[in-house]
């Protein structure tokens, strides 16, 4: 394989990754079964660490677009780790809570987060929102290609996760809030009577 081809292959790569202690356990086999079965039925790649030393040791260096579902226990060293890197991460986390307490602990926390990646907090594992996490990812990686070989895209990949708080900020960028309104154009269509 040529390198180029190959550093381009690995770019476009999605990854659906599970970083829980526990992800191992017998007692979580269905999470796991779960989102092996998202990654296979959306055609991205799965793999799983126990511990946040082992995730941040397989990030470093790679490229592509990852879809991170995390405890609340190795959520919080994952973004202070993700805060000390000069190179961003195409990156978006799902914290799995436990419990009400950790549901509101951790939701205030990451409101509070800085990272560049969008942190959503659920209190419990939900197939259908990771899956359309991964599928919007997907989407927009295919999105790339089609531009960056010269295509037509007709429809535009959000330059930032969908969330109030996200678009809040865009809004108040010249930057994002031209491409927002350039994709609202696109998606804009009105009915004619005759």
């Amino acid at each position: 394989m040529h390198a180029v081809q190959a550093i381009c292959e690995q770019e476009s790569d999605v990854w659906l990754v599970w970083c829980f202690e526990h992800c191992c356990k017998a007692e979580h086999r269905q999470v796991y079964d779960e989102l092996k079965d998202v990654a296979t039925d959306t055609g991205c790649k799965f793999v799983h660490h126990k511990k946040c030393v082992s995730f941040v040791n397989w990030l470093e260096g790679r490229s592509g677009s990852i879809v991170l579902v995390a405890d609340w226990r190795e959520a919080k060293p994952i973004v202070d780790w993700l805060n000390n890197q000069e190179d961003g991460y195409n990156l978006r986390m799902t914290v799995l809570a436990q419990s009400e307490k950790i549901f509101r602990r951790a939701s205030a926390w990451a409101s509070n987060q800085k990272t560049g990646a969008d942190i959503l907090v659920m209190p419990g594992f939900s197939r259908p929102i990771v899956e359309e996490m991964v599928a919007s990812r997907t989407h927009a990686v295919q999105a790339t290609e089609v531009a960056s070989e010269g295509g037509e895209i007709l429809v535009a990949p959000l330059p930032m996760p969908l969330s109030l708080p996200s678009l809040l900020k865009a809004v108040q960028d010249p930057g994002q809030s031209a491409l927002l309104e350039k994709i609202i154009l696109q998606h804009m269509w009105q009915t004619y009577e005759d």
